[in-house]
């Protein structure tokens, strides 16, 4: 946890990450709000996932590729560079390539018990 004389930092390429068996990878998180309900980290993800956004999410994407695609909606394909915000409650299904790598800022209303702690 941090306080607010310093500043999150690390580096995606060097920091630990801790396994998020669920998604074949592995996430490490650099800033947990004290009330929990906002996250800022890193993912490593891959293979196809579908599921009912529990938060709003912003992914940027820093290394392969993914296809989103929104139940009866939108399909995005993204690249490394690209970003996107997807909603609480949109039903979403994943496409990561083995390589996906982002940075993500998750946002809730209800604090993240799934997450690991700050390292």
């Amino acid at each position: 946890m941090s306080d607010d004389k310093t500043i999150p930092h690390f580096n995606v390429n060097t920091t630990h990450y801790d396994p998020l068996p669920e998604f074949d990878g592995g996430q490490a998180v650099l800033y947990r709000s004290a009330d929990g309900k906002r996250l800022a980290g890193s993912f490593k993800e891959k293979g196809t996932h579908k599921m009912k956004m529990p938060f709003d999410e912003f992914i940027y994407l820093i290394a392969g590729g993914c296809t989103i695609t929104v139940e009866g909606g939108e399909k995005v394909v993204l690249g490394a560079g690209d970003a996107c915000y997807l909603r609480e409650g949109q039903v979403v299904t994943f496409e990561m390539t083995d390589d996906f790598h982002d940075v993500t800022v998750l946002i809730s209303d209800q604090a993240f018990n799934h997450v690991p702690e700050d390292h």
